[in-house]
């Protein structure tokens, strides 16, 4: 069973993801039509949505990708990825929040690669899957909001439906197999950027998870970005950190601290040496 995991904004609220609700299902009207139709861009920690949009459309940020997407369609979102939304008003669909280890676990259990779903995408809803999408979306909000004998085992089972029905649907993802070695290590290295970018690792540490030495994933990261490893890492942060800043009234104390800085002030220096501008002053130039 899993214990309660901290996530950052689920649409600007923070919360805990209780062990008994680690799958969550909701309308897509229920926070969308009460933020006005617009969710300034987050990213999420340790939780996977999947919206399965059956009317209306959106306008979608992944990360630096922007997408204009018509129903009926469903939309992946692995945790880490930002993601900010601009939707039609009175668009309809499905909302899943799903704890990542869980997910994972659970497309482990039907033959799945976990790298598969390490990675943001958009699928058209074909005629044949449209039902079938909304009969299991249906019976996982029933079960989630109704507490029954073997809740969770049933949870689980409904979730390997909803991941083979996503996986019928996606056409063969050729690109993945035609990636280079050096490729696929760079898309691990993003990857687990974005779930770890607020524990200030190293790039050693980052290097040994893939399995390759920090000078060769500097080589690579030069290749395709013109970057070093360590800049990669630090873009990140200092995208958060602008998210925070622009987007939020939290006091840029606590910003420092929800991204793994231990003082305000390096923080501070930090910022304005990748921005030119404390983050005071980007925050009130960024909202004035």
């Amino acid at each position: 069973m899993l214990g309660s995991l901290e996530f950052v904004d689920l649409y600007g609220e923070k919360g805990r993801f209780w062990h008994q609700t680690f799958l969550y299902c909701e309308p897509l009207t229920q926070r969308s039509a009460r933020h006005e139709w617009k969710i300034h861009p987050h990213r999420h920690q340790h939780i996977t949505q999947l919206f399965v949009v059956t009317e209306g459309g959106v306008d979608v940020q992944f990360d630096d990708e922007h997408h204009h997407i018509e129903a009926p369609a469903l939309l992946y979102i692995p945790d880490g990825v930002m993601h900010g939304f601009d939707w039609q008003s009175h668009s309809q669909g499905t909302v899943l929040s799903v704890a990542s280890p869980m997910l994972r676990q659970v497309e482990q259990n039907i033959g799945g690669s976990v790298e598969a779903l390490a990675e943001a995408f958009v699928l058209p809803i074909t005629a044949n899957y449209r039902s079938p999408l909304q009969t299991i979306c249906l019976a996982i909000q029933q079960e989630a909001n109704t507490a029954s004998l073997h809740q969770s085992n049933m949870l689980q089972a409904l979730l390997q439906q909803l991941l083979i029905v996503m996986h019928r649907m996606q056409p063969a993802r050729s690109e993945e197999g035609s990636l280079s070695k050096p490729e696929r290590k760079l898309r691990q290295f993003q990857q687990l950027i974005r779930q770890h970018f607020t524990e200030q690792h190293k790039v050693a540490w980052y290097a040994q998870q893939i399995g390759v030495s920090q000078a060769h994933l500097n080589q690579i990261c030069q290749q395709h970005f013109q970057s070093n490893a360590l800049a990669l890492i630090h873009n990140v942060l200092i995208s958060e950190a602008k998210r925070f800043l622009i987007f939020s009234d939290t006091a840029v104390a606590e910003i420092a601290e929800r991204l793994g800085f231990t003082e305000p002030g390096y923080f501070n220096k930090f910022f304005k040496r990748y921005t030119g501008l404390s983050p005071a002053v980007y925050r009130r130039q960024s909202q004035g």
